[in-house]
Formats: structure tokens, C-alpha cells, sequence
């Protein structure tokens, strides 16, 4: 038999144990292949260009980063799968064969589990490309038909990436077989000879790193001393590192602390198979500390990611709506243009006018510049575009947007319109209304006390265009408008406006200007929406991939820890089987062993990217609630299901199958 049929045939008959590993490397080519392919893809990259947001270069940027941590992933599951085949290398060598041989042995199981994997890999996301398309398309909310993605670069990319990590991986796979003597490699690892007791105080040190971590992370950046200039740095480095070296002392100390503690309560040791489980706990709790806390902030991270993405769209999505109200908005428009915009709109069988309003507004300038040297929490307003108590409830009720009418303004009192507002610190409105505010406008040599009494979270005008919108009663609006040049604003509200990519074109021609480009003279709902939802779509849908390649390495790296503890435990459970034990007793006692490994960092990695994400909710005023649940769920119930195999493969692999 050659060794190419050894290899071969020991893969057939332990697929079981082959499988996760396998698994893992397909659904890390599978992503990598769908980036690089997207990367690729004309139909994405003529989106790109449109708006000329860069996303092919973010999309290599990732696959860059990709790269590294697959890399890193593969080598760590791998390393983790050889070392728990040591007793079957080791018979390999007693049946006489020479290191080299073995090594060879290794390559062929990894040969051919990379080009199993390589081969699904691509095969799987070219079925699939249309779908990842189509998702990627449905995040940045554009109607595009997509196809099947066929690129051969992004296949020779793949297929040279993971040619790389095979050799990488063959290699420590040769340095195991070298590195160790026959009669290494049929011993079980050293169990540690004093079990660990845990410490107290060094649990009470990690619990108040992890708790002063929170605190700081959880701190609004504008009022906290901790993250003032001086501060920040060293704040931020001990959110990162303070809260990473408190999970290890909880994990290292306290867990270890609070088994021993059940150890010596016999009778909850002495209760039915509790003796195994601590004792097993007991002599393990201490060698996977370093490898429960990389679970735990691998956990974090994936969430916080998620999370944080997933915020970051619906509240940008929210802004993107809400600071763009109108359909299209154009300035000092002619009567001309005015009747090719209507006449355009008509025209188009996809769209008709809701209505046509005209509004002018007059910008002035704050007399008490700002201070741009103090930091920006504190600077106020430089600048305002005034509009009419008339015009603005004219525009809010056209509108029908839940925006707020204003019933009375007395003379040297306004609204400040902003639909940042509603992202800003509360300080900051404070701010705003704090004093009055002295305005001049060009030509005008009368000086205007404005006092801001409330802040609408809403606009009547797009952004891009009108900014910073001040509401005056109608007389101050009126003696302003007789001195002043005003910036005339037309109006065109039309339905179905975010499907309306070829009358925005139309419209671009008529004011002049490039189409998805900023236009001083034009602002379309179209245009700025969709730059808006493309950018942050994109950055999502990378966001996601990246997360689920996390997850993929978090409950990878539990089960291969597991699977080799497996193969040490197994004689002690044929032991247990022959005096008795049932295979079901003995899937009782897995499970509660096993628990504790996927239960602790999965609860330490929640905590961390709650505490996280109320960080992001607190200073940005965010809403992170809805999303993080979803995300949060998802996960878990995915970390379950990895739960459940790895107690099943665990079970079969010491149990000798006699009930």
C-alpha cells in the first residue's frame, strides 16, 4: 500500500474527525473567493466608480485582512489536529515508518483536503455569486439585476493563497513528527500535577480590571476626565489590554477558584457524576485559560463588529432619509429650467410630481467667530440659513413627515433646525441655547440678536444645499429679505424618489453638473441616499463576512481543543465504560465538561461588546438595541449548535458503544 493510499484511506474511515477541519477550510475559501470575486466584478465595480466611494479598494483591503486571519486560523486549527493524532503518528512509527514517511502521509491529508476545500470552496461561491450579489446589492438598497460571477483572477488568487497556507501547514505537520520520539507521541499531554485552587485575590483584580474597563468604556468622551487629550491614549489602551488581562485572571483564577470551592462540598462532589466533571475541571481549568480568553475576546470582537455595523447602518440609513426630505432641491434655477425639470417629470412614467414649492432663505454669519483652537464640543455655531415662520409650517405640512409645526416666535427668538440633533451630546444642544446669538447678512447693515429656544431633529430642506437652518417669525423674516440677496430654492417632490436613477439623470443634464456628484446648483434624495446606503452598505456586508469568519475560528478552535482532550480522556472513559458506565452516562458527563468551555467565553465575550456598544450608544446617542439583540442571538444559537456537535464527535470518540 502506498503512502498516498494510507492517507487516503485513514481520511475515509475517520471522516468524522476530518470533517470540522474540512469544514473550516471550505468556508474560508468561500469567503475569501466571494471577496476577491466581488472585488473582480465589472457590474460592482461600475457601481463603484459611479460613486466613486473606492469600494473595490475596501474590498481588497479586506480580502487583505482576510488573508492574515484565515491564515492564522487555518495554521491554529491545524496545529490543533495534527497534535491530537500524536498516538496514531506514533503507531505510524512503530509499524516502522520513517518520519519522513509520516510527514509525507501528512501532506497527502492535507493535500487533499486543500484541494477538496479550494475546489468546493469556488465551486459553491460561483453557484452561490448571484446570491452574494444580489445581498450585497439589497444592503445598499439598489434595484440591479446580477448573475453568475465567474473571474478567473479571483480563482488563481484563491487557489495561490491556500497553496501558501498547505505549505505552511505540511510544514509544522513535518516539525511535530520531527520534534517528538515515538514514545512522545504516544503519550497523553502532561496533566498538570497539582490541580489548580484558584486565587481570590487575583479573581478580585481581574473582576475590577474587567469592571474599570466597562467604566471607562461606557464614559461620554465629552464630559470624562479619562479621555481627555492627556488621557485618551493611555484610556484607550486600557479599555483594550485591562479588560483582555482581567478575562484572563477570571478565567485563570476565579472559575479554578470557584470549582475547587464545589470540590471540597461533598455533597454536591459526591452527587451523581459531579465527581468527574470537577475532577476533570479541576486538572483542566488552568491549561485553557489562554485559550478560553482568546474565545472570549474573539467573541467580543465578532459581536462588536456586528453590532457596531449593523448599528451604523440603520441609524446612517435613518440620517440619510431624514436630512434629505425633498426629491430634488435646485438654487437660482431660471423659469426655463424650471419648466424642463416639470415638464421631465411628466414625462416619466415611474414617477409624478407630489407638488412644486419655491422658499428663499438668507445665509448669515455669526459676529463672535469661533474658536477653532478650543475643541469642538464646545465651539458654537459660525453660521445660519434663516427661513419664515410661514414658509417652514408651508413645507413641514407638505411634507407629512412627523415634522413639528411652530404655532408663535416671538421677535429675536428661532428653531434651530438640525437633523444631526438627534446624534449629538445633549451638551451640545445646551450649547447652542445657551446665548444669543449675533447675526449679520451681506449688504445688511442691521445686526440680528438670535436666541435658539428648541431644536427640531429634522429638516424641511436637503442638507447638502441648506444647512444649519434657523426658523424667525415672518416680520424679522421679512425686514431680513428687504436688505439681503436671497439663495432662491425650488422644490420638486415626486414619488417613487429612491428608484429614480434615470429622472435624476435627466434633471442633472437640465441644472448641469455630473450625476452622483456633489452639484452647489442641485441636491437629489437619489443621489444622496444611495452615496450614503452604497458606502455603508459595503462596509457592512464586509463586516459580516469578516464576523462570520470569526465565529467560524471561535468555535473551531473550541472543538479542536476539545477533540484532542478527547483522545487523551479516552482511556479513562473505556475504564469507566468496563465498570459499568452507559454510553448515555458517559454523554452526560461530556456535556457538563464540556459546557463550561463554551459557556464562560461566550458569556465574557457578551459582556464585553454590551459594554462596548453602550460605549458607541452613549457618546454617538446611537440606537444599538434592536440590532445587537438580533446579532447577539444569532450568535448564540450558532455557538449552541457547535456545543452540541463537539459533544457528539466527543462522545463517539471515547465511547466504546456498549450501553
Amino acid at each position: 500500500m502506498t503512502l498516498f493510499n494510507i492517507a487516503f484511506t485513514n481520511m475515509r474511515k475517520n471522516f468524522g474527525q476530518f470533517s470540522m477541519y474540512l469544514g473550516s477550510l471550505i468556508l474560508s475559501v468561500l469567503i475569501y473567493f466571494t471577496f476577491v470575486s466581488l472585488a473582480y466584478t465589472k457590474s460592482i465595480g461600475v457601481i463603484f466608480d459611479k460613486w466613486q466611494i473606492g469600494g473595490q479598494g475596501v474590498f481588497m483591503a479586506a480580502a487583505i485582512v482576510l488573508i492574515l486571519f484565515v491564515a492564522f486560523f487555518v495554521f491554529y486549527s491545524s496545529n490543533y489536529f495534527t497534535r491530537s493524532r500524536k498516538r496514531e503518528l506514533g503507531l505510524y512509527s512503530l509499524l516502522g515508518l520513517r518520519k519522513a514517511q509520516i510527514g509525507r502521509i501528512i501532506f497527502y491529508e492535507n493535500l487533499m483536503m486543500h484541494v477538496v476545500a479550494v475546489v468546493s470552496g469556488i465551486v459553491i461561491g460561483v453557484f452561490f455569486s448571484k446570491f452574494f450579489s444580489m445581498l450585497l446589492f439589497r444592503i445598499m438598497d439598489l434595484s440591479i439585476d446580477s448573475g453568475f460571477t465567474f473571474s478567473v483572477s479571483a480563482i488563481l488568487s484563491t487557489m495561490l493563497v491556500f497553496g501558501i497556507i498547505l505549505i505552511v501547514t505540511t510544514a509544522n505537520g513535518y516539525w511535530i513528527v520531527y520534534r517528538h520520539s515515538m514514545v512522545e507521541l504516544f503519550k497523553a499531554d502532561v496533566r498538570e500535577k497539582n490541580p489548580a485552587k484558584g486565587s481570590l485575590t487575583l479573581s478580585i483584580v481581574g473582576v475590577l480590571l474587567i469592571g474599570f474597563g466597562y467604566f471607562l468604556a461606557t464614559r461620554p468622551i465629552e464630559d470624562s476626565i479619562f479621555w481627555t487629550e492627556n488621557f485618551f491614549f493611555a484610556s484607550m489602551l486600557f479599555v483594550l489590554f485591562g479588560v483582555i488581562l482581567g478575562t484572563w485572571l477570571v478565567l485563570r483564577f476565579l472559575f479554578p477558584y470557584i470549582v475547587y470551592k464545589l470540590f471540597l462540598r461533598k455533597s454536591f462532589f459526591y452527587s451523581g457524576t459531579n465527581i468527574l466533571t470537577l475532577t476533570w475541571l479541576r486538572y483542566r481549568m488552568k491549561k485553557t485559560a489562554g485559550t478560553l480568553t482568546m474565545i472570549a475576546v474573539l467573541s467580543a470582537t465578532t459581536l462588536t463588529i456586528i453590532g457596531t455595523l449593523s448599528s451604523f447602518y440603520t441609524n446612517i440609513i435613518s440620517f440619510a432619509e431624514s436630512s434629505n426630505p425633498n426629491s430634488y432641491q435646485t438654487a437660482w434655477s431660471t423659469e426655463t429650467e424650471r419648466e424642463e425639470i416639470l415638464e421631465a417629470i411628466r414625462e416619466s412614467k415611474s414617477h409624478t410630481l407630489v407638488y412644486h414649492e419655491a422658499v428663499d432663505v438668507f445665509k448669515g454669519e455669526v459676529i463672535d467667530k469661533v474658536d477653532e483652537s478650543i475643541p469642538y464640543r464646545d465651539q458654537r455655531m459660525s453660521q445660519f440659513s434663516v427661513m419664515g415662520l410661514s414658509d417652514y409650517n408651508r413645507l413641514a405640512t407638505k411634507l407629512d413627515n412627523d415634522s413639528k409645526r411652530i404655532k408663535y416666535l416671538a421677535d429675536g427668538k428661532a428653531i434651530f433646525l438640525s437633523p444631526v440633533g438627534g446624534f449629538e451630546n445633549k451638551q451640545r444642544a445646551d450649547l447652542w441655547m445657551k446665548d444669543p446669538y449675533m447675526v449679520t447678512f451681506k449688504n445688511n447693515p442691521v445686526k440680528y440678536s438670535l436666541e435658539i429656544k428648541a431644536v427640531y431633529n429634522h429638516e424641511v430642506f436637503n442638507t447638502d444645499m441648506v444647512s444649519s437652518t434657523l426658523v424667525v417669525n415672518d416680520r424679522i423674516y421679512r425686514e431680513i429679505s428687504q436688505k439681503t440677496m436671497p439663495k432662491h430654492i425650488d422644490i420638486f417632490q415626486v414619488t417613487n424618489e429612491d428608484r429614480a436613477e434615470v429622472l435624476d439623470h435627466r434633471i442633472q443634464k437640465i441644472i448641469g453638473g455630473n450625476p452622483y456628484m456633489y452639484n452647489l446648483s442641485m441636491s437629489s434624495f437619489y443621489s444622496n441616499y444611495h452615496m450614503m446606503s452604497t458606502l455603508i452598505g459595503v462596509i457592512l456586508y464586509i463586516g459580516m463576512f469578516i464576523g462570520i469568519v470569526f465565529f467560524a475560528a471561535t468555535g473551531s478552535i473550541i472543538y479542536f481543543k476539545q477533540i484532542t482532550e478527547a483522545v487523551d480522556e479516552k482511556p479513562r472513559f473505556e475504564v469507566l465504560q468496563k465498570l459499568g458506565m452507559s454510553q448515555k452516562e458517559v454523554r452526560s458527563v461530556i456535556a457538563k465538561q464540556v459546557l463550561p468551555v463554551f459557556l464562560i467565553p461566550l458569556i465574557l465575550g457578551i459582556c464585553h461588546s454590551v459594554a462596548a456598544l453602550i460605549g458607541l450608544s452613549v457618546n454617538l446617542l446611537y440606537s444599538v438595541g434592536a440590532p445587537v439583540m438580533i446579532s447577539t442571538t444569532i450568535y448564540t444559537v450558532f455557538f449552541i449548535v457547535y456545543y452540541f456537535v463537539c459533544v457528539n464527535t466527543y462522545t463517539k470518540m471515547v465511547a466504546s458503544g456498549d450501553d
